[in-house]
């Protein structure tokens, strides 16, 4: 049996709102049952007001590829990535898990997009909407969505199909 994809979820941010908190704490909770499960707040760049979006971008990139280990797969979230079903996502993780992948982390990057250098690293790229969310709204519906494709996987009726 293959010891299943520790998954953590990193965004560029400041904590989450406590009503969002709790909403993940639900998921994050039930997605124990099935993998590892961790979320990275990686904090702003010091003094990101005085930068330019580029400069900006850039330093949040070198942060983000400085924490990447090479064997990491990396899935960003950008806005021309691939969209996917639900039960697309849960057939990308099975792959995962098939291939033997040990970290998959699922980025949110900073107010304005993830650099070009990480996402030439990412191994995919996915988009979860052509509408724009608040990154912490991202976080919770980025755990609810992976507890959701563990439900598919497990057979369990979560997901109506």
């Amino acid at each position: 049996m293959l010891k299943p994809v520790k998954i953590q979820l990193w965004s560029i941010g400041k904590e989450n709102d406590a009503w969002i908190e709790e909403g993940i704490k639900v998921f994050r909770k039930r997605l124990q049952h099935y993998t590892d499960f961790d979320i990275r707040l990686i904090p702003t760049v010091k003094q990101a007001a005085s930068l330019s979006i580029p400069e900006l971008k850039k330093q949040e990139g070198k942060i983000i590829l400085d924490l990447l280990q090479p064997q990491d797969y990396l899935l960003a979230l950008d806005e021309r990535g691939k969209t996917m079903t639900t039960l697309q996502m849960a057939d990308f993780i099975r792959q995962r898990d098939n291939a033997g992948t040990r970290q998959l982390i699922v980025l949110i990057g900073g107010a304005f997009g993830i650099d070009s250098a990480v996402l030439q690293r990412a191994n995919l790229q996915m988009s979860l909407s052509a509408l724009t969310f608040p990154h912490q709204i991202v976080r919770l519906i980025v755990t609810e969505q992976l507890y959701r494709a563990y439900t598919v996987l497990n057979n369990e009726k979560y997901h109506h199909q």
